[in-house]
């Protein structure tokens, strides 16, 4: 199953996946503490279809950042966010001194960037990017994903001409509490 431009979960996640904004400002206001642990940053082929989400060609070595978002010290979201090596030292070199801030405060807070619509998938069991996706989830959170199937969006940013593919994958049980706890405010500010 490819990326679409509609979910087919339901419930309260299906929510989470369609909002629009910064998902980290969502999360961040379903709990006292966010943050943001950094798995891996930098130099990092790109499948071939972050290659075609991002308008290049073949097998392309690009940047990669992938992180886990946490509310209160629990595991909620895997994201992973990569652009040509090109642009990471241009349009997207802000990217590269993140740290352990959110990515948010790079999208979200500049004007002359733009977002194409998001994107959906369910990720199947024992796919290429589940398999990944759980082994990374596994080595930061020390929980196996079980095989599961696991929701996730993606949306392109682009930035002077540079495109930066963000993906997210709700890895966390679609009865966690912050999934039901969906923040309906129109302003999300990250708490310290």
């Amino acid at each position: 199953m490819g990326w679409h431009a509609f979910t087919p979960v339901r419930g309260g996640l299906r929510r989470w996946l369609q909002a629009s904004g910064s998902l980290s400002a969502r999360l961040a206001a379903t709990g006292e503490t966010f943050s943001v642990q950094v798995l891996t940053q930098g130099r990092q082929p790109l499948t071939p279809d972050e290659s075609r989400a991002l308008g290049l060609h073949g097998h392309c070595i690009g940047y990669a950042r992938e992180v886990v978002l946490r509310v209160d010290g629990q595991a909620l979201v895997f994201a992973r966010s990569v652009t040509a090596h090109a642009a990471s030292v241009g349009a997207w070199r802000s990217v590269r001194g993140l740290g352990s801030r959110p990515l948010a405060d790079v999208l979200f807070k500049r004007s002359d960037i733009l977002r194409a619509p998001l994107a959906y998938n369910q990720l199947q069991r024992q796919s290429p990017l589940q398999r990944h996706v759980a082994a990374s989830w596994q080595a930061a959170t020390g929980v196996e994903l079980n095989h599961r199937t696991l929701p996730a969006r993606r949306s392109v940013f682009t930035r002077h001409s540079a495109a930066l593919l963000v993906m997210e994958v709700f890895a966390a049980p679609v009865n966690d509490l912050h999934w039901n706890g969906f923040a309906s405010q129109k302003i999300f500010k990250p708490r310290k």
